[in-house]
């Protein structure tokens, strides 16, 4: 479980950010799930990009098993809308300690932590050896191209799905306050006593500090978060990277839950990583019976696989429900 103190000053400097660096992360993200089929849709935007641009330091950074996954990639967004030259520019002059200590954690793992280090690739220890500052602007240049070639053709219609998910936190916050809106944003986080909790298999707790920044993510349904829970150079104030919402002005969105059914939609949204039945029934609220009948529906149209591991079923979305749920279009 993982703890986050939230006093009075915290709470009052709250505040939600779109973050370009975050969102090209996330889609970067996508490359960590081996156990998704390749293909289509924005994993395999981000695969072809990196294989084709030679993103090198980006693809060892995300194509490992390591539990941590270095934050000074995605910079704290300054302004609610921090452009994307300004983030890269913090990435490129990451102060040089604070991107050791970073790479240290992902290779060696915290044990109090419960984060499993690995064996860092020889691409990114011989991109060290030229020091930490060539390290970081090198890795900022993969990023400005990743963005031009996999994000900014979509980023008009990313922006604004992101927008109109903020607009309904704002009106969450309007009638449930601010504590209220904090606990729908995942089912993993859950609020008492001036604490967050999040649901978590790695330990630790910190304070809020003096604030905390939400920041919507349009390429996961699990929630990102940056908290520095042990002592680290240069210490970062937390920020969730939260699952957003499908909005009205997407074609995706209504499409796939007039099609589907808003509880069938969320459960495949859900399987982008298998799943079992127990799980799904857990992560969502709902009877096992429940879930299972769903769960025939999506295996029988060919959206989903099942696979048998031992005593357990496992479900995952096949490429084609990846590529129905994954590239957002304007109306």
């Amino acid at each position: 479980m993982l703890y986050l103190d939230m006093d009075r000053t915290v709470l009052a400097n709250t505040r939600f950010a779109i973050s370009p660096l975050s969102t090209a992360i996330g889609a970067l993200r996508l490359l960590r799930d081996n156990k998704r089929p390749g293909g289509g849709g924005w994993r395999g935007r981000i695969q072809e990009t990196v294989r084709d641009r030679k993103l090198v330091l980006l693809g060892s950074l995300f194509s490992g098993s390591w539990d941590y996954v270095p934050d000074f990639l995605t910079p704290q967004p300054q302004t609610p809308a921090t452009g994307l030259q300004e983030e890269l520019h913090t990435v490129a002059t990451t102060d040089s300690a604070r991107l050791r200590w970073e790479l240290q954690v992902m290779a060696q793992g915290v044990s109090e932590e419960r984060l499993a280090g690995r064996v860092v690739p020889v691409i990114l220890r011989d991109a060290l050896e030229r020091g930490e500052q060539d390290f970081a602007g090198r890795v900022a240049a993969e990023l400005h191209q990743l963005w031009e070639w996999a994000v900014a053709p979509q980023w008009s219609a990313l922006r604004t799905r992101m927008e109109v998910d903020i607009g309904h936190r704002a009106q969450t916050i309007a009638r449930h306050g601010l504590s209220g809106m904090l606990a729908t944003l995942h089912p993993r986080v859950l609020w008492s006593d001036d604490q967050l909790s999040l649901v978590s298999r790695f330990r630790g707790r910190t304070s809020g500090s003096t604030g905390l920044v939400l920041t919507p993510s349009l390429f996961t349904t699990d929630l990102r978060v940056v908290i520095d829970s042990i002592p680290g150079p240069a210490t970062r104030q937390p920020m969730f990277a939260y699952p957003c919402r499908p909005g009205p002005e997407t074609r995706t969105g209504p499409t796939v839950h007039a099609l589907l059914g808003v509880t069938r939609a969320r459960l495949l949204s859900d399987l982008h990583t298998p799943r079992t039945t127990a799980e799904l029934s857990e992560r969502h609220f709902l009877a096992t019976s429940t879930v299972s009948y769903h769960l025939g529906i999506l295996h029988r149209t060919g959206l989903i696989t099942r696979t048998r591991t031992g005593q357990h079923v496992l479900y995952q979305q096949t490429p084609r429900a990846t590529d129905l749920l994954a590239v957002p279009r304007p109306r």
